[in-house]
């Protein structure tokens, strides 16, 4: 069994963020069925490898049933009603401008189904100036300030992350608050709206660089804005603004250069997370690199330490140091392409990685589940839904068996 058999649930969004919400109920066995608009998700359309059908859509979306509804026309009212009374849980990824234009507001979902729980996904949260705003997963890598730590760049101008951490994290925070409705319905029998946003996940995410203590900061970030400033009047680089910002405003950065970072070996890179004094003391005895006096990168003896870091572990190929660390007891990994991470052991053995038949392409390989229960599975091994295929089979579900054809001749739905 999988905890989550018999949750109805009816997903109302497209791209990423909502839909990751949708694949994780879907793959703990809730019964999801996507809404699309009768040319598809957007996410069909980026790289297709078939018509309608595209890596991105069909890894962001299996398990789940899809029908495709016209939301602008007004028989699509019934449809969408008789959803909402089907539903235990409605998903919705629209800006907030078009959910009354569409009819899908929580007002009105509320009359259908005072039990329904209703998640409101918004770029910027519901309230404040920008909160009618639509917005991606890049905008509020700008926005939150986290972009500026964690994106590369060409030098001049900061360059996008991906993956979009920000719209799967939402959908792994949406899939939480919808849990934690669901249990406040099963205790009260009421519903409610559940609000989470882009802009929410990202400063959840920067933590705990995005903090401000008064008493030891202001006066410090003051100094750092004008710097900064005077660097933007002057043209330099994002990177010379952000090695500057990094110096300023962030304590201890030194031991990240030598003890937590990514080094070439011999043959390819690895990783190793050596942050605490304990493990500082392991990482030299193991590597027999010189300890440094301090880890302040004005000391000649911890900028030696680096250098001679990077040239030993040049002097050895990957397996052979992984062996040598782990021996020590420091933490350490290969660095891999993504290719490679699907065929890791460790992620095959624990489920995280799915494998998947599709009939308009044939198999394929995606991620599957993060996290697994004792006493049920979780399960992610049946594809997502070619677009419009379970159009007619819910409409009976939900008690509009006889509108199929009417809705369908006059382009209400679409019909797989």
């Amino acid at each position: 069994m999988t905890l989550l058999t018999g949750l109805r649930v009816l997903e109302l969004a497209q791209n990423a963020a909502v839909p990751m919400c949708g694949r994780l109920l879907a793959g703990l066995g809730a019964d999801v069925v996507k809404v699309e608009p009768p040319d598809g998700d957007a996410m069909r359309h980026l790289g297709q490898l078939a018509p309608n059908e595209s890596r991105a859509f069909a890894t962001i979306n299996p398990g789940k049933r899809g029908i495709a509804v016209d939301l602008s026309s007004p028989e699509s009212h019934e449809v969408l009603d008789a959803l909402f009374a089907w539903a235990d849980v409605a998903l919705v990824g629209f800006k907030q401008a078009d959910l009354k234009r569409y009819r899908v507001h929580w007002e009105h979902a509320r009359t259908i189904n005072p039990r329904l729980v209703y998640l409101a996904h918004t770029a910027f949260g519901p309230d404040g100036p920008d909160a009618d705003l639509g917005g991606y997963d890049v905008l509020v890598q700008a926005r939150s300030g986290v972009g500026y730590i964690m994106n590369r760049s060409d030098g001049s101008v900061p360059l996008t992350t991906r993956p979009a951490v920000n719209d799967f994290g939402s959908g792994m925070v949406s899939a939480f608050a919808v849990m934690v409705a669901l249990r406040h319905r099963d205790a009260t029998g009421e519903g409610q709206r559940v609000d989470t946003s882009l802009l929410g996940t990202a400063l959840s995410l920067g933590m705990p660089l995005l903090t401000r203590f008064p008493s030891f900061d202001d006066d410090h970030v003051a100094e750092v804005r004008a710097e900064l400033e005077a660097l933007q009047v002057a043209g330099a680089s994002f990177d010379d603004q952000r090695e500057l910002y990094e110096e300023r405003s962030l304590p201890n950065q030194g031991v990240y250069h030598l003890y937590f970072r990514h080094y070439a070996t011999g043959d390819g890179l690895m990783s190793v997370a050596a942050l605490s004094p304990a493990l500082f003391g392991r990482f030299h005895d193991a590597t027999g690199v010189a300890r440094p006096q301090s880890h302040s990168e004005s000391d000649p003896t911890f900028l030696a330490a680096i250098a001679e870091a990077e040239a030993v572990f040049r002097g050895r190929g990957t397996d052979e140091w992984l062996a040598i660390l782990h021996e020590a007891g420091v933490p350490c990994a290969k660095y891999v392409a993504p290719y490679e991470a699907l065929d890791d052991v460790q992620a095959r053995v624990n489920g995280y990685v799915a494998e998947i038949e599709h009939p308009a392409f044939g198999p394929y390989t995606t991620v599957g589940m993060p996290l697994r229960f004792e006493a049920a599975s979780t399960v992610l091994d049946v594809r997502s839904p070619m677009l419009g295929e379970h159009s007619a089979e819910v409409l009976a579900e939900i008690g509009l068996s006889h509108r199929i054809d009417d809705l369908a001749a006059n382009g209400t739905i679409r019909l797989g």
